[in-house]
Protein backbone atom coordinates (compact mmCIF):
# COMPACT_ATOMS: atom_id res chain seq x y z
CA UNK A 1 0.00 0.00 0.00
CA UNK A 2 1.25 3.45 -0.89
CA UNK A 3 1.93 5.45 2.30
CA UNK A 4 0.66 8.64 0.64
CA UNK A 5 -2.84 7.19 1.08
CA UNK A 6 -2.48 7.83 4.80
CA UNK A 7 -2.46 11.58 4.15
CA UNK A 8 -5.87 11.50 2.45
CA UNK A 9 -9.25 11.03 4.10
CA UNK A 10 -9.85 7.26 4.23
CA UNK A 11 -12.82 5.13 5.14
CA UNK A 12 -11.67 2.21 7.25
CA UNK A 13 -13.73 -0.95 6.88
CA UNK A 14 -14.64 -3.23 9.77
CA UNK A 15 -12.09 -5.92 8.90
CA UNK A 16 -9.21 -3.52 9.63
CA UNK A 17 -10.40 -3.21 13.23
CA UNK A 18 -11.13 -6.93 13.55
CA UNK A 19 -7.55 -7.83 12.60
CA UNK A 20 -6.28 -5.75 15.53
CA UNK A 21 -7.48 -8.63 17.72
CA UNK A 22 -6.72 -11.58 15.43
CA UNK A 23 -3.47 -13.19 16.53
CA UNK A 24 -3.85 -15.88 13.87
CA UNK A 25 -2.97 -13.32 11.18
CA UNK A 26 0.10 -11.48 12.57
CA UNK A 27 0.99 -9.62 9.36
CA UNK A 28 -2.55 -8.28 9.02
CA UNK A 29 -2.63 -7.48 12.72
CA UNK A 30 0.58 -5.44 12.37
CA UNK A 31 -0.71 -3.56 9.31
CA UNK A 32 -4.03 -2.84 11.05
CA UNK A 33 -2.22 -1.48 14.10
CA UNK A 34 -0.08 0.78 11.90
CA UNK A 35 -3.12 2.07 10.01
CA UNK A 36 -5.12 2.76 13.16
CA UNK A 37 -2.19 4.51 14.83
CA UNK A 38 -1.58 6.66 11.76
CA UNK A 39 -5.22 7.67 11.41
CA UNK A 40 -5.58 8.33 15.12
CA UNK A 41 -2.62 10.69 14.84
CA UNK A 42 -3.65 12.47 11.62
CA UNK A 43 -7.41 12.45 12.14
CA UNK A 44 -7.88 11.30 8.53
CA UNK A 45 -9.64 7.99 9.32
CA UNK A 46 -13.40 7.79 8.87
CA UNK A 47 -15.96 5.16 9.86
CA UNK A 48 -19.70 4.79 10.13
CA UNK A 49 -21.78 3.54 13.02
CA UNK A 50 -22.20 0.39 10.93
CA UNK A 51 -18.46 -0.32 11.37
CA UNK A 52 -18.84 -0.10 15.15
CA UNK A 53 -21.85 -2.44 15.12
CA UNK A 54 -20.16 -4.99 12.86
CA UNK A 55 -16.94 -4.89 14.89
CA UNK A 56 -18.87 -5.37 18.14
CA UNK A 57 -20.80 -8.29 16.67
CA UNK A 58 -17.59 -9.98 15.48
CA UNK A 59 -15.87 -9.47 18.82
CA UNK A 60 -18.83 -10.99 20.67
CA UNK A 61 -19.06 -13.99 18.32
CA UNK A 62 -15.41 -14.81 17.57
CA UNK A 63 -13.21 -13.07 20.12
CA UNK A 64 -15.28 -12.96 23.31
CA UNK A 65 -12.53 -14.67 25.33
CA UNK A 66 -10.00 -12.03 24.23
CA UNK A 67 -12.18 -8.92 24.11
CA UNK A 68 -14.59 -8.69 27.02
CA UNK A 69 -17.51 -6.28 27.41
CA UNK A 70 -15.43 -3.57 29.07
CA UNK A 71 -12.71 -3.79 26.40
CA UNK A 72 -15.38 -3.48 23.69
CA UNK A 73 -16.79 -0.40 25.38
CA UNK A 74 -13.35 1.21 25.69
CA UNK A 75 -12.57 0.55 22.03
CA UNK A 76 -15.89 1.97 20.84
CA UNK A 77 -15.31 5.08 22.97
CA UNK A 78 -11.87 5.48 21.38
CA UNK A 79 -13.42 5.31 17.92
CA UNK A 80 -15.86 8.09 18.78
CA UNK A 81 -12.95 10.44 17.96
CA UNK A 82 -13.21 9.22 14.34
CA UNK A 83 -16.65 10.89 14.16
CA UNK A 84 -18.68 7.88 12.96
CA UNK A 85 -21.35 8.75 10.44
CA UNK A 86 -24.87 7.71 11.42
CA UNK A 87 -26.68 5.70 8.77
CA UNK A 88 -29.93 7.54 8.09
CA UNK A 89 -32.82 6.69 5.76
CA UNK A 90 -31.37 9.18 3.26
CA UNK A 91 -28.03 7.33 3.29
CA UNK A 92 -29.84 4.04 2.73
CA UNK A 93 -31.74 5.45 -0.24
CA UNK A 94 -28.54 6.75 -1.84
CA UNK A 95 -26.90 3.38 -1.18
CA UNK A 96 -29.69 1.71 -3.17
CA UNK A 97 -28.35 3.45 -6.26
CA UNK A 98 -24.89 1.97 -5.62
CA UNK A 99 -26.40 -1.52 -5.40
CA UNK A 100 -27.90 -1.03 -8.85
CA UNK A 101 -24.90 0.65 -10.46
CA UNK A 102 -22.04 -1.41 -8.99
CA UNK A 103 -23.84 -4.58 -7.83
CA UNK A 104 -22.65 -4.11 -4.24
CA UNK A 105 -24.36 -6.04 -1.46
CA UNK A 106 -26.81 -3.98 0.61
CA UNK A 107 -24.37 -3.78 3.54
CA UNK A 108 -21.36 -2.95 1.39
CA UNK A 109 -23.33 -0.24 -0.38
CA UNK A 110 -24.03 1.42 2.98
CA UNK A 111 -20.32 1.48 3.80
CA UNK A 112 -19.50 2.91 0.37
CA UNK A 113 -22.23 5.54 0.57
CA UNK A 114 -21.00 6.62 4.01
CA UNK A 115 -17.47 6.95 2.62
CA UNK A 116 -18.76 9.06 -0.27
CA UNK A 117 -20.83 11.23 2.07
CA UNK A 118 -17.75 11.86 4.24
CA UNK A 119 -15.65 12.91 1.25
CA UNK A 120 -13.24 10.00 1.50
CA UNK A 121 -10.71 9.47 -1.28
CA UNK A 122 -9.86 5.89 -0.25
CA UNK A 123 -11.81 2.93 1.10
CA UNK A 124 -9.51 0.53 2.96
CA UNK A 125 -10.80 -3.05 2.96
CA UNK A 126 -9.78 -6.54 1.99
CA UNK A 127 -13.36 -7.31 0.97
CA UNK A 128 -13.79 -4.91 -1.94
CA UNK A 129 -12.32 -4.94 -5.45
CA UNK A 130 -8.85 -3.43 -5.06
CA UNK A 131 -8.35 -0.48 -7.41
CA UNK A 132 -12.03 0.01 -8.33
CA UNK A 133 -13.07 3.67 -8.29
CA UNK A 134 -16.67 4.51 -7.38
CA UNK A 135 -18.37 7.63 -8.76
CA UNK A 136 -14.97 8.90 -9.91
CA UNK A 137 -13.89 9.88 -6.39
CA UNK A 138 -13.55 6.88 -4.05
CA UNK A 139 -10.99 4.13 -4.70
CA UNK A 140 -10.83 0.77 -2.96
CA UNK A 141 -7.47 -0.27 -1.55
CA UNK A 142 -6.64 -3.60 0.05
CA UNK A 143 -3.89 -2.86 2.58
CA UNK A 144 -3.19 -6.59 2.93
CA UNK A 145 -2.89 -7.50 -0.76
CA UNK A 146 0.74 -8.59 -0.40
CA UNK A 147 -0.19 -11.17 2.27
Amino acid sequence: MNDSILHDVCYVDTNIFVYLHDGSAPAKQRISAQLCAAFSQTGKGRISVQVLAEWRNTMMRKFSSQVDKEARRRFIRLLEAWQPLVVTPAVILRAEELCDKYKFSPYDSLHVQCALDMGCRWFLSEDMQDGLTVNGTLTFCNPYKEY
